[in-house]
């Protein structure tokens, strides 16, 4: 196409020189389409872009369409567009066009450009042949999920075709991969590739070679029809990682992933407050496979997928926090006249360092003011101040005359060995020494 310029000249007068500038205008703004011709099945779309160009012009396009033949539906950058000629205002000079045929028969789209100054491009036509759907229609149906798929695994895939079956009675189905990467079986053969005669109602099977999203297609011809289907599955490993302890801590890197060739690192992470180690990653069977903080494994279609960490002994420090005094205010007549007077309970707690991961109950002579009366009288009873599982701080310890006896008892704490020389209990993970006035019973 032979294109016209404009040339515009300025010229600038300054005292003992002179300069001139030349801007380059194209006369009318050029549209393109990326098709101008195309073929579809009725409940299909076509998709196309087209570009706006005109030299030495800034702004936005606007672009125009009109149905000359046909019915259709349009939409432009994802948006419903008008298809009666109305100017629509162009984001930017490149547009992706959906169009989508609403009956079978030839249909003819005009477009036009319009630039930010009022020029229009010629007009660029789009012809869609539009064809009327197959007579025969398939569809499949399978698991959309896999998880850790056994070694000899065959997934099945049903495929259920409706419409008028070839002279024999059967149709030709020709399955493939066309994303993954595994077998197609059929009455127990390979036949990726391989036109099968089968009957309205089949079943293949699927066997992955592979982790990751698996597409299988299947072409399905009875005589001059013919249909497609697709079946979708998702092939994941689930990475579990088992451990003595619950609660405390996760797994960087567990849980499931579909990316073949993909190295996970598995690491642990505390919850807030917990101080746990890995002392070794093992398999399912016991084996070690690393002593190291982290272990890295590639993920496959054979990975394996069950694992134990354990742990490195912790320690937990208990301490006895410091008395509270609490105030109690109360009267009495004296003289025919209240007078005030103030009385008091003492409380106190014992704190961790990290929390802990089994509970610790302790045991004492509560010695607590009852309040209902007047004056407030001391009143005793036993009571059992636990920290507990994830906490670091006990309930509270009561008395009114701040004599805290507290025991720890074997009876109240099973799972524990206790070593009182030593000032500890201890769990199979954890061991939490004890303060000095706490008595090991």
């Amino acid at each position: 196409m032979r294109t016209t310029l404009f040339y515009a000249l300025a010229l600038f007068l300054l005292p003992g020189c002179s300069s001139s500038k030349y801007q380059i205008v194209e006369p009318q703004p050029q549209l393109s389409l990326s098709t101008a011709a195309a073929v579809c099945e009725l409940g299909e779309n076509v998709s196309l872009t087209l570009a706006v160009t005109q030299e030495g012009v800034d702004g936005n396009f606007s672009l125009s369409a009109f149905i000359r033949e046909g019915k259709a539906s349009l939409t432009l950058d994802g948006s419903d567009m008008d298809t009666s000629g109305q100017w629509v205002q162009l984001a930017a000079k490149h547009a992706r066009l959906v169009i989508t045929p609403a009956q079978a028969g030839d249909l003819l789209v005009s477009f036009q450009a319009k630039s930010p100054d009022g020029e229009v491009s010629e007009q660029q036509d789009l012809k869609v042949t539009v064809t009327a759907p197959s007579e025969i229609t398939a569809e499949t149906v399978c698991e959309a999920k896999i998880v850790n798929p056994a070694a000899d695994a065959r997934i099945p895939v049903q495929l259920h075709i409706q419409g008028v079956p070839g002279a024999d009675g059967k149709f030709i189905v020709t399955p493939t991969v066309s994303q993954g990467k595994g077998k197609i079986f059929l009455n127990g053969y390979a036949v990726n590739g391989q036109a099968s005669p089968v009957d309205a109602d089949a079943t293949f099977e699927y066997a992955p070679e592979e982790i990751g999203e698996q597409i299988l297609e299947f072409e399905v011809t009875a005589g001059k029809t013919s249909a497609k289907a697709r079946a979708y599955m998702d092939v994941v490993k689930n990475i579990v990682v088992t451990s003595s302890v619950e609660g405390c801590f996760t797994i960087e890197g567990a849980g499931e992933h579909n990316a073949e060739g993909e190295k996970v690192t598995l690491a642990l992470v505390n919850e807030e407050l917990f101080n746990f180690e890995p002392a070794g990653w093992y398999d399912s069977t016991g084996q070690l496979l690393s002593n190291e903080a982290t272990y890295a494994l590639q993920l496959s279609r054979d990975c394996i997928t069950q694992l134990q960490v354990r742990l490195k002994p912790r320690t937990v420090t208990i301490t006895r926090q410091g008395i509270a005094q609490v105030e109690f205010q109360y009267l009495v007549m004296e003289g025919g006249r209240p007078v005030p007077k103030v009385t008091y309970d003492y409380r106190t707690q014992y704190s961790a360092d990290y929390k802990v991961s089994e509970p610790i109950k302790f045991y004492y002579e509560e010695y607590r003011l009852d309040k209902s009366k007047i004056p407030p009288v001391g009143q005793k009873s036993f009571g059992m101040p636990t920290i507990s599982k994830g906490a670091r701080n006990s309930t509270y310890l009561w008395r009114c005359d701040k004599k805290f006896m507290v025991y720890l008892r074997p009876e109240d704490n099973p799972g524990f060995t206790f070593n009182k020389s030593r000032k500890y209990i201890e769990s199979p993970s954890t061991r939490y020494m004890i303060p000095d006035d706490v008595t090991i019973l």
